[in-house]
């Protein structure tokens, strides 16, 4: 029983993909040294299409990439680089780290922190070390890391294939994303930190310095800056409501609005639905 045992576990072992190793890169933007942890796929063949992940407010690199192990694995077996970005905080400390969303969040809003010079010097940085596919980068974040991604869509030297902000929000003064840039957007009803209807909340407010948009307006005024056809519902999960429309330039807007998960990471709606492989098949979609 015990050699049957043992012989089985070699089995899975051998049969289940190996976890990538992660490896932390430094890159210089601007003045300053940041970080990042890139999972490079196992056995690539030429150059990888990226993912570039953005943790939510208070949190880093390496807490997002504990709280992502399953959209890693997913990813890295798909032939995906995954880099997970690391925000700025006041002391340069481990926690608390934001991201500067223009209107949000605290230290690298108020300090005006040039995220998309880190962006673009993680792309140049990741090229050498591993070679990525640059006509496929994708930008995945979650709450303030989502936040940033609808901005830096039209900010970086090289525009994104595609961006995927879950739970998170824009705002009024919305810039233009590039027409070659999709978007995949999630956002859960309800949702007691960035209110699904827009609703204002002192406690999450004190960190904005405007009010967000509610996600259907928000879809509304990326269709009308992407020059978007009418939406047209796909069929869902039960508990989702899918809609995508065709837009300028080939791209596409997909927005699933989720009844139940609140503004939990990874997102986890009472339904039968993995965001991991949402993310994959949007990401793979897009060549």
């Amino acid at each position: 029983m015990r050699r049957l045992f043992l012989a089985l576990a070699a089995f899975v072992a051998l049969a289940a993909p190996a976890f990538a190793a992660p490896e932390t890169l430094t890159v210089k933007a601007g003045k300053a040294d940041r970080e990042l942890i890139l999972y490079a796929p196992a056995g690539a063949k030429g150059p990888a299409p990226l993912v570039m992940v953005f943790h939510g407010g208070g949190g880093g690199d390496d807490w997002m990439a504990g709280k992502s192990r399953a959209l890693t694995r997913t990813l890295n077996d798909a032939g995906y680089a995954v880099a997970f970005m690391d925000g700025s905080s006041r002391r340069n400390s481990e926690k608390l780290r934001t991201w500067n969303a223009v209107h949000c969040c605290a230290y690298a809003q108020k300090a005006k922190i040039n995220d998309a010079a880190y962006a673009d010097a993680a792309i140049e940085a990741l090229d050498k070390r591993i070679g990525i596919d640059r006509s496929r980068i994708f930008l995945m974040g979650h709450s303030n890391g989502a936040m940033l991604s609808y901005r830096l869509a039209g900010a970086m030297k090289e525009a994104p294939r595609a961006i995927a902000p879950v739970s998170g929000a824009i705002f009024a003064d919305q810039p233009d994303v590039p027409d070659r840039t999709s978007i995949f957007m999630y956002h859960a009803q309800d949702d007691d930190v960035l209110s699904f209807n827009g609703n204002p909340d002192d406690k999450a407010e004190r960190w904005r310095t405007a009010p967000h948009l509610a996600f259907p307006k928000a879809e509304a005024k990326l269709a009308d800056l992407k020059s978007c056809g009418p939406a047209t519902p796909v069929p869902a999960p039960a508990g989702l409501a899918t809609t995508t429309r065709a837009c300028a330039g080939g791209s596409v807007l997909v927005a699933t609005a989720a009844e139940t998960g609140g503004h939990e990471w990874p997102a986890r709606p009472q339904a039968d639905f993995s965001i991991e492989q949402a993310l994959l098949a949007f990401f793979d979609s897009q060549r």
